[in-house]
């Protein structure tokens, strides 16, 4: 205990002494675990974690050479404070699997919540949809896996997809009607085919969400850049507040070119640009001078397509 107590005060005195560069030396693993993380294609850093000192600072020295860092959600990519602890591999398997646990327990109980919820709307109307083991398709009745199988989607989806009284059929016309738009040679696409199968699996489960007038317009270029400009955003705005947006001198570019948001920007921005032309409503915007501007109006449209254009109106929000 005062071995662990001393080491602790060690860390926070380094913490507050040290200079970024001498404490990612004295720290050299944690230093390797962290640039990892941040320049890991699939994973992000959220919160004060981008700062190697901050992030020290929350998660502390690595207990041995066998922990690892393991995020708590095993279902999220996204490291930050509250979101990762250090474990070693009999940790993390324990983790996992108790995590597994609660997820399933919370699964049925949401099941249990939909299914009785469906049965009160089936009370009020006898067309609602029905939330059991069964549910009606093409006229028959059919399992949910079946149902997910035939959209293209994971099972768990469906409960989103299912919302507000939406049926399977109504769902098999929508899920025609996404893959009618999908085209897997764009050139903003991810160049990972992991990555593209998984952006068009989601793209499917979001155009199902999506009010059906305005299903032309939702494309997948259009989902592309309501991911993607936000990043930028953050991106551009965490390099403002470093100084590093217009670094001046030859070491201030090194370090803006090393930076991780830097890297995620420019990631971006030439798919951005691609996908920006290919929807002339916002093809005169320019990523540089109207990002903030673009930003809004992109997740007004999202909204839009989801709720309807008067529900959107209504709560104040149009842009």
């Amino acid at each position: 205990m005062t071995t662990t107590q001393s080491f602790g005060e060690a860390l926070a005195k380094d913490l507050r002494e040290l200079t970024p560069q001498l404490l990612c030396k004295k720290y050299a693993d944690e230093a390797s675990i962290h640039r990892n993380i941040l320049m890991s294609r699939g994973t992000g850093v959220t919160g004060t974690w981008r700062d190697f000192r901050a992030f020290l600072g929350d998660i502390g020295q690595r207990p041995t050479p066998g922990h690892g860092l393991v995020l708590i959600n095993r279902y999220e990519r996204t490291y930050g404070p509250g979101r990762a602890a250090w474990m070693t591999a009999e940790e993390q398997a324990a983790h996992e699997a108790e995590f597994d646990r609660i997820r399933a327990e919370k699964q049925r109980e949401e099941q249990l919540l939909l299914h009785q919820a469906a049965a009160v709307k089936r009370s009020k109307d006898p067309k609602a949809a029905a939330f059991g083991q069964w549910t009606p398709m093409q006229g028959q009745q059919v399992a949910y896996s079946d149902v997910a199988k035939k959209l293209n989607i994971p099972i768990t989806a469906l409960s989103k997809t299912m919302a507000d009284g939406r049926s399977a059929d109504d769902l098999i016309k929508r899920a025609s009607s996404a893959s009618d738009l999908i085209n897997p040679e764009a050139t903003w696409l991810p160049p990972d085919p992991k990555r593209k199968a998984g952006f068009f699996e989601a793209f499917r489960i979001w155009h199902m969400q999506v009010q059906p007038q305005f299903s032309r317009a939702a494309t997948p270029t259009f989902l592309f850049l309501y991911i993607a400009l936000p990043v930028m955003k953050q991106c551009r705005d965490e390099l403002i507040d470093l100084n590093l947006w217009n670094p001046l001198g030859q070491r201030a570019m090194t370090a803006r070119d090393n930076h991780g948001s830097w890297k995620k920007y420019c990631e971006f921005m030439p798919r951005a640009q691609v996908a920006l032309m290919e929807i002339p409503i916002y093809a005169t915007y320019s990523l540089l001078s109207d990002l903030d501007a673009l930003c809004d109006r992109i997740l007004t449209a999202e909204k839009r397509f989801r709720e309807g254009a008067q529900k959107v109106i209504a709560t104040h929000r149009a842009a």
